[in-house]
């Protein structure tokens, strides 16, 4: 429209500036170029035909990248065909010339992961005419390279269009086969992702190659700048066989780089509070009085430094983030601030078109401020801080590699890199302890000076790896392209982790549960004292082969993808010795793709596979270090009137379970360590294996046109081993009874929760059990019968159905549906409906009795999914963007204390079974949750700034206002046995609705 075309004044002054700015992080520093491998590169592939259909042998197909200048090409093969490896990402200028046709030239074709590389050309006869300018054509065609299934997000391109949060776990959960975490009892379960039907630690993490997975405790990874990313692969199943520790999801990210021609940025955000709308209050936060807001700054740039060779991107950003929180339950508020920069630069030399150097460097390293506030709920005012804690997160991060590709047939990658990742929390007052008091309160109210935390820890985590990849074409029987290679990675974790002053104190009034189990009178007034202390430095070391041949036969129509990959973990406790060695693990990857029609554009792919999962690195401090854990109790005798702590009455003295603390000696302590350096032969199965799945997918997928597909697939994915922590007494009494003991002295020497190993459950044991009666500590063989323990088990079942139309100038939407069951008696290796997060050590296998009732609905389980996102361009000045989800109810349990008839043992836990009120409530059965509809909405109107790129952008996410409750509280029982009143309350809603501005100047 006239209205928008003036000229700007100074434009090229704005030019400069922009340059300028963006480009100072870029000299700020002056990164080497070193090595690398290929996770960022595709293959440009198709075929070569006349216009019968007919193949083309000889051909030469030439391309050019647009933005680089680099060239490379192939010759077709006797069935037309054409293979181009390791290219990296963009657009390309195309030439197909062949001995008696037409050549057929186009420029600026993409190839990039979001969109495929395979491209089919029709070559015309020479003599078709001079008037002819461009002959032939080209067609987009299926990609037939290998039946990985998920999606591929080109953020660089649709961030400008589509509504989406800046953060990398709102551009995962895009992908089909994806769902956030949710537990009511752990806030943080809601910024982790599950993929297919596996807990969230079971994913792993790629930039540029570089593995940024948090190997210690599997949770989301180092952060990475946002607007640092190009494309987001979310790989949901059909792995190739280079990628590995995985049994959930691969998420393979793909930074920007710099080219030919000279860009620059700056971005301004803003998310201001007035324009928040509140989510209700629960029963102890008060969410309408949050108080958010978010700004940011981000300036990029990018150009070469030698033209066609030598090319830099940079990125520097700017925020700062604020939070006010007040409680609902309580005169308490919480603020929380984070304002450190995030920066990063990308490098990329060519020393011939044919040998690729990169270097990729990024800094996340911040601070998190959580300051602690008297509030008063009646006023709303605000008074002095009472306490805090800084928690440290990220880190610096860098990679390495090189690609060279010395003939047609041979191509050579290597990489090296270094993954850090800070953690933990470090609170402002590591001397006076938290007190809850559950006198009044089911939910406890802080009375104590700390009012923040009770413990105390950072960890410091490096990851060191390097990698070599070979791969290799050639015809025999038809056209071969196969990969191998080997990578190596040492990952090592520092950690200081403790309670604070003398531990954590709650502090009780005893109901009827709790007074018969310790044997004090109903109403009895005592407290509890938890003390833990978890130091050291531990190591976890990994490495793999992997080989795949990509095999294409009859006359290309069919390709079968023949893949195996052995994987072997080991683990080092604080001692530095190896207490685990997985030895070889053989998983087997085998697709098959089938072009129905023989025209390239519909696709029947079949896929089977195996993955393994490395022993996470938070158990070699958690059992093979001196970890401490015990719980005292005590009757009340008051509180001290300066600190408001618990002053120590009598001990509580013979309640079952309690034995002597190892700190006074005194027995009423319920132990879980006690300091002492596990014996590896006696807490590690001897025979003991990774976790692992098996995959099946069925699928199809139809192109219609160059920029319309649909698709639909089947996914099963099955548990075939778990490690968990786990007492083996039922299995040892047995024994000792096969040995002529008598039951008495048998039950004596394993009462329950007296020996634990770190195991397979549903699998015989071998392991050097507890002494029997006669003192001798024999390694023996556990029959699983013996043990009392179900196999774990968790299968997932997904039909998903998707369309993709590319943007075309116009519009542009890509749409899935995916119907899922999610069922099992094992979640894997975290607990949401309670909240755990000890890694492989959750209860599920703690006792016999907490296996009752655990077989149901898991809790990643989501029966309908509806996602979509898209854009419409209206005007050349404008366009508007939805991203939209649709979401079925979580099935929820409810959680309570074991009955001591039933397991006496696993009645002293007083939590953390499927048994509710002495009623057992299967697994998902207690109650569903809500619907969740999440709409959001943008408008991208650009500036008519001449020889700038301006623009304006209003987003505004959950359009509607919706409040749909993300988190229940599941807790039937208190932790004295007591019914909870908040039970099935809310304790999370999703993010209600709030508006972000953002303005953007560039070149």
């Amino acid at each position: 429209m006239n209205c928008f075309r003036h000229t700007v004044r100074h434009a090229s002054a704005l030019r400069a500036a922009l340059m300028l700015g963006a480009a100072l992080p870029i000299l700020a520093s002056a990164p080497q170029v070193v090595h690398a491998q290929d996770y960022t590169n595709v293959a440009a592939s198709g075929r070569v035909t006349d216009e019968d259909g007919k193949a083309i042998a000889g051909a030469t197909v030439s391309i050019t990248s647009s933005d680089r200048g680099v060239v490379r090409s192939a010759v077709t093969s006797d069935t037309g065909a054409y293979s181009i490896p390791q290219l990296a990402p963009g657009s390309y200028d195309f030439t197909v010339t062949a001995e008696g046709y037409a050549p057929y030239k186009e420029a600026g074709v993409s190839l990039v992961r979001s969109t495929g590389a395979a491209n089919s050309f029709t070559l015309l006869p020479a003599n078709a005419g001079d008037a002819i300018i461009v002959r032939g054509s080209r067609i987009r065609v299926a990609d037939f390279e290998d039946a990985t299934t998920g999606a591929t997000i080109d953020l660089g391109e649709i961030d400008q269009r589509v509504p989406i949060a800046r953060s990398l776990q709102d551009v995962v959960l895009m992908s089909p086969g994806t769902v956030r975490g949710s537990s009511g009892a752990n806030g943080g379960f809601a910024d982790q992702v599950a993929i297919s039907g596996a807990s969230f630690i079971e994913n792993a993490y790629y930039v540029n190659g570089l593995n940024i997975t948090n190997f210690r405790m599997g949770l989301q990874p180092v952060e990475v700048p946002y607007d640092f990313y190009q494309t987001v692969e979310v790989k949901t199943g059909g792995m190739p066989a280079e990628f590995g520790r995985a049994t959930g999801g691969v998420v393979n990210a793909v930074t920007k780089s710099g080219s030919n021609d000279f860009h620059a940025s700056i971005l301004g955000t803003w998310e201001p509070d007035g324009l928040r709308s509140t989510s209700p209050a629960t029963y102890n936060t008060n969410y309408e009085g949050v108080e958010q807001k978010r700004h940011e700054i981000a300036m990029q740039g990018s150009g070469p430094i030698i033209r066609d060779h030598l090319f830099v991107y940079g990125l520097y950003t700017i925020r700062k983030f604020e939070t006010f929180t007040p409680d609902e339950d309580q005169d308490h508020a919480t603020r929380v601030e984070n304002d450190s920069p995030f920066w990063g630069v990308k490098v990329d030399g060519y020393i011939t078109d044919d040998h690729h150097l990169e270097f990729t460097y990024f800094d996340t390293t911040n601070e998190t401020r959580t300051r602690d506030l008297n509030y008063d709920r009646a006023t709303g005012e605000v008074g002095a801080e009472t306490g805090g804690t800084n928690a440290r997160g990220g880190g610096q991060n860098y990679v390495a590699r090189y690609t060279g590709t010395f003939t047609p047939w041979l191509t050579v990658s290597a990489a090296y890199g270094v993954n850090k990742l800070r953690d933990g929390t470090l609170p402002l007052d590591i001397n006076n302890e938290r007190v809850l008091d559950y006198r009044d309160s089911d939910s406890g109210i802080d009375i104590g000076l700390n009012k923040v935390t009770d413990a105390y820890g950072y960890t410091t985590d490096e990851r060191e790896f390097y990698r070599g990849d070979v791969d290799i074409n050639f015809e025999l029987a038809g056209s071969h392209h196969v990969r191998l290679g080997y990578d190596h990675e040492t990952d090592t974790s520092e950690q200081i982790h403790q309670t604070m002053g003398a531990g954590f104190y709650k502090i009780w009034r005893a109901g009827e549960g709790d007074a018969a189990r310790l044997g004090i009178a109903e109403g009895t007034e005592y407290y509890t004292t938890r003390v833990y202390r978890n130091n050291g430095i531990s190591t976890v070391k990994n490495e793999a082969f992997y080989l795949e041949d990509d095999w294409s036969l009859l006359d290309d129509r069919l390709r079968l993808q023949l893949g195996v990959r052995n994987d072997r973990f080991s683990n080092q406790g604080v001692n530095g010795e190896s207490y685990y060695k997985s030895g070889n693990q053989w998983a087997p990857r085998v697709g098959a793709s089938y072009d129905l029609f023989g025209d390239g554009r519909t696709k029947l792919y079949g896929f089977y596979g195996k993955y393994y999962l490395p022993l996470a690195g938070d158990i070699n401090l958690n059992v093979m270090g001196g970890r401490v854990t015990y719980t005292r109790y005590n009757l009340l005798n008051g509180l001290d009137p300066a600190k408001n702590t618990p002053l120590p009455g009598e001990a509580i003295l013979g309640a079952d379970g309690f034995s002597a603390c190892p700190d006074t000696g005194i027995a009423n302590c319920e132990v879980q360590a006690d300091g002492s350096a596990a014996d590896p032969s006696g807490a590690i199965a001897h025979n003991l294996s990774p976790q692992s799945s098996s995959e099946f997918i069925l699928g199809a997928e139809h192109r219609f046109s160059n920029r319309i597909r649909i698709g639909a697939y089947f996914t099963h994915r099955k548990l075939d081993n778990v490690i968990e922590d786990l007492t083996v007494d039922f299995g040892a009494r047995a024994y000792c009874v096969a040995q002529g003991f008598s039951e008495a002295d048998c039950t004596a020497a394993y009462p329950g929760g007296s020996n634990w190993v770190i195991a397979n459950p549903g699998r015989d044991i071998t392991v050097r059990i507890n002494p029997l009666p006669d003192g001798s500590t024999p390694t023996v063989t556990l029959a699983a019968d013996d043990l009392l323990y179900d196999k774990p088990k968790r299968n997932y079942n997904a039909v998903t159905l998707t369309f993709d139309r590319e943007f075309d100038g116009k519009w542009g939407i890509a749409a899935s549906y995916t119907w899922a069951m999610d069922k099992g008696n094992y979640e894997g290796g975290v607990r949401s409906e309670n909240g755990q997060l000890a890694v492989n050590r959750v209860s599920d296998f703690d006792s016999p009795g907490f296996q009752n009732g655990s077989y149901g609905y898991l809790p990643n389980d989501r029966r309908h999914t509806f996602k979509a996102y898209g854009s419409y361009r209206p005007f050349d000045f404008l366009d508007l963007g939805v991203n939209a989800l649709v979401q079925s109810p979580r099935s929820y349990s409810c959680i309570g204390t074991v009955p001591a008839e039933v397991d006496p043992y696993a009645h002293g836990y007083h939590g953390y079974s499927y048994y509710c009120n002495g009623e057992l409530v299967p697994r998902g059965t207690a109650f569903k949750g809500d619907w969740l509809y999440q709409f959001d909405v943008s408008a991208v109107a650009r500036l008519p700034f001449d020889g700038l790129d301006a623009s304006v952008r209003l987003d505004v996410f959950n359009l509607f206002n919706s409040k749909s409750v993300t988190a229940y509280n599941e807790f039937g029982q208190l932790g004295n046995d007591a019914p909870n009143s908040n039970y099935r309350q809310p304790e999370a809603y999703q993010t209600p609705r709030y508006v972000r501005l953002q303005f953007r100047l560039g070149f």
